[in-house]
C-alpha cells in the first residue's frame, strides 16, 4: 500500500533565496486514510527577522533552543523515506527545503512531491488550503501552523483521491546515499494558555 508523507513548512519570507524555514511538519497517511505517524519541529532559522508573525504566530523565544535545519535534516529524510511526498502548492515548500538543504552544505536534495493544488483545480475545487479543506469537510484547526496544515493536507489528499483526482505521478522518496544521521531533536510550539 502507498504511504503518503504530507508536509508543510512555515517560513520567514515567501522567497526561498531570502527566507528561512522556521517550522516543519510531516504527516504520514495510508491511501485509505489510516494514519501512519506524524513529526514536527520548530527550526532555528538563524535570523531574528521572523517575517509575518501575525500569520505564522512563531515567536523568537520559541526558537532559542530549537534545532537548526542541519540538525533535523536526517530526521526529515527518515520521515519521507519510502513515502510519496505531498504538499499544497508544492513548489513553495520544495523550494524552501532544497534551499535549506544546500545552506546546510548537504549538496542537492532530489525531492519531488504530489501537488494538491492542481488536483483540486482538476475537480473544480478551490486552490487555497483553508477553502479547499472546508469544501471537502476536512478540519483545519490552526492555519499556518505546520502540523495543523499537514494534518489538513492529509485529509484533503484522501478526499481528492476518493473523488477521482489523479496525480500525474507518485514519486517515492529515496533518501540521499550520504544523508545526515537523525538527531532526534525537536522543539514544539508551546501549548496555548487556557
Amino acid at each position: 500500500m502507498v504511504t503518503f508523507a504530507c508536509f508543510d513548512v512555515e517560513t520567514t519570507r515567501l522567497d526561498s533565496a531570502e527566507g528561512r524555514v522556521i517550522e516543519i511538519a510531516v504527516v504520514r497517511i495510508e491511501r485509505d486514510g489510516t494514519p501512519a505517524g506524524e513529526w514536527t519541529t520548530l527550526v532555528d532559522g538563524g535570523t531574528d527577522d521572523l517575517g509575518r508573525t501575525d500569520i505564522h504566530g512563531i515567536r523568537q523565544a520559541w526558537l532559542e533552543d530549537a534545532p537548526c535545519f542541519a540538525d533535523i535534516a536526517g530526521d526529515l529524510t527518515d520521515e519521507l523515506s519510502g513515502c510519496v511526498p505531498v504538499a499544497h502548492n508544492a513548489g513553495f515548500d520544495l523550494g524552501f527545503l532544497r534551499a535549506e538543504w544546500q545552506r546546510a552544505d548537504l549538496g542537492a536534495l532530489d525531492l519531488e512531491a504530489v501537488d494538491t493544488v492542481p488536483l483540486a483545480r482538476s475537480l473544480g475545487l478551490p486552490g487555497r488550503l483553508g477553502r479547499l479543506a472546508e469544501a471537502l469537510g476536512t478540519p483545519l484547526v490552526d492555519a499556518h501552523q505546520a502540523l495543523d496544515d499537514a494534518r489538513a493536507l492529509a485529509g484533503v489528499l484522501v478526499a481528492l483521491l476518493d473523488r477521482g483526482a489523479v496525480p500525474p505521478s507518485l514519486p517515492v522518496f529515496g533518501p540521499p546515499l550520504f544523508r545526515p544521521s537523525p538527531s532526534g531533536r525537536v522543539r514544539h510550539r508551546p501549548l496555548p494558555s487556557s
